[in-house]
């Protein structure tokens, strides 16, 4: 098979589901299965230099953290609002499906004849798992990467893949969809990824993949998308995929969170009937991770002297400092008028006059090296310029990212900026010629990284 017949297969790949473990239950035949032994070791990754280990779950507690994720327990998904997970897929799952036994996280898959299903979807023909980490693990960028043995047989389709954070409100695929890992039968040695979003209120799909020349089922590989402002890059075993993608689209440019699930049939294999698929009555199918892993960029723990004081806004402007040129420095203030992104406040640039407030902070003693600043904003409105930015010395001209309208608190980034003289100043500057309430900047949870 070669690359442009996956390619095409790939396409194909909508939104994936599901997830399982092997409880015996009526209209299900279980057999006993050793899960989660293997005498295969437990694969090691290296990030490599210049990026810290942000998240991670290690699957070494005896149940699942329900502080990292959630279990579906039905065919309809209250995330997305949709039965069969828009996929037509056959499983339904369930919490039970899921389980955390020697090391690993298990999900597992059964036939069933007892017809499962949400009173708003059909019937379904197998128990399977799915998890997510919504409203509990959402992240922007960095390296998320899990080591994961997918079970072979025609039907299956388990995956490793995020959601855009806001696709309750915006709904699929505005929300953005990045598959790091889809498997299918008949390529059996091929990692397949995609990505999803929409282009002017069209669905839009890109796909590559990676062929390890071997078959990926019933052991474990390292499967890894790099994610950052321009580009997706995918990885199997540290093999880079065919092709990268490069992303300009505000979809790729919010929080996501993660899903880890064993989807059997649907749309992907062209709808086949549950008898097409191999996994017999009295049988179970396993799909089982060792970890997964979000690494974002900088050190940790931070470096001294980056810590920002007040970087929350909670205890008003204290540590802030604010310049106007033209006396309108009361346009900048903490405040608690819709919400925070964590606390109860944080900063506002608003005037129902024109206005023009720099609001920043300073650190000096630092080490060379290059910097970055963070921060969480919402900001609407009519303004000349609005921007996140840090300079080396006050008359320095500035590295900064222009922010754009964000109706929901959106995590944004300056570019870095190399500091040799230990001094840097950062924070907001913004200015309105607007003569009315329409324009604000709203900003959280600023941070001060050393890459």
């Amino acid at each position: 098979m070669n690359g442009m017949k996956a390619l095409s297969r790939l396409l194909t790949a909508l939104c994936v589901a599901s997830l399982s473990g092997c409880a015996e239950e009526e209209g299900v035949q279980a057999e006993s299965t050793d899960l989660g032994q293997n005498s295969q070791a437990e694969l090691g990754y290296d990030p490599g230099s210049g990026w810290h280990l942000a998240w991670s779950d290690e699957f070494n507690t005896s149940s699942l953290n329900t502080a990292n994720w959630t279990p579906l327990t039905s065919n309809w998904d209250p995330v997305t609002g949709n039965c069969d997970f828009g996929t037509g897929e056959l499983e339904f799952p369930r919490a039970q499906n899921v389980t955390v036994t020697g090391g690993k996280l298990v999900i597992s898959a059964q036939r069933t004849y007892d017809n499962p299903r949400d009173s708003r979807c059909s019937a379904r023909s197998f128990y399977s798992g799915r998890i997510h980490t919504k409203g509990k693990v959402e992240k922007r960028y960095g390296k998320i990467v899990a080591s994961i043995k997918v079970p072979s047989g025609y039907g299956m389709w388990p995956a490793f893949w995020t959601l855009g954070a806001d696709i309750s409100q915006v709904g699929w695929p505005k929300s953005g969809e990045l598959d790091i890992l889809e498997w299918h039968s008949n390529e059996p040695t091929w990692m397949k990824s995609a990505v999803h979003w929409d282009s002017n209120g069209n669905q839009a799909h890109w796909g590559t993949g990676a062929s390890g020349g071997y078959n990926l089922a019933d052991s474990f590989h390292i499967y890894e998308m790099e994610w950052n402002s321009g580009s997706i890059i995918f990885r199997l075993d540290g093999r880079v995929a065919n092709a990268t993608f490069y992303n300009p689209d505000t979809e790729f440019q919010q929080n996501h969170y993660i899903i880890l699930n064993l989807a059997l049939g649907g749309n992907w294999y062209g709808f086949p009937s549950p008898d097409a698929i191999a996994l017999p009555a009295g049988q179970t199918k396993t799909m089982e991770v060792e970890w997964v892993r979000w690494y974002q960029q900088g050190s940790t723990p931070p470096p001294t002297g980056t810590a920002i004081t007040n970087p929350s806004f909670e205890s008003g402007m204290t540590g802030w400092a604010t310049w106007s040129p033209n006396g309108t420095e009361s346009s900048a203030f903490s405040e608690t008028y819709n919400g925070a992104h964590t606390g109860s406040y944080h900063l506002t640039h608003w005037r129902s006059s024109p206005f023009e407030a720099w609001t920043y902070q300073t650190k000096s003693g630092l080490a060379s090296g290059n910097y970055k600043v963070r921060a969480w904003v919402r900001k609407s409105g009519n303004f000349n310029f609005s921007r996140l930015q840090i300079k080396t010395c006050a008359s320095c001209a500035p590295a900064f990212t222009t922010l754009g309208d964000y109706g929901a608190w959106t995590l944004v980034e300056t570019p870095a900026i190399s500091v040799t003289g230990g001094y840097v100043e950062f924070g907001f500057h913004s200015q309105s010629s607007a003569s009315d309430s329409s324009p604000a900047l709203h900003a959280d949870d600023v941070e001060l990284i050393k890459l």
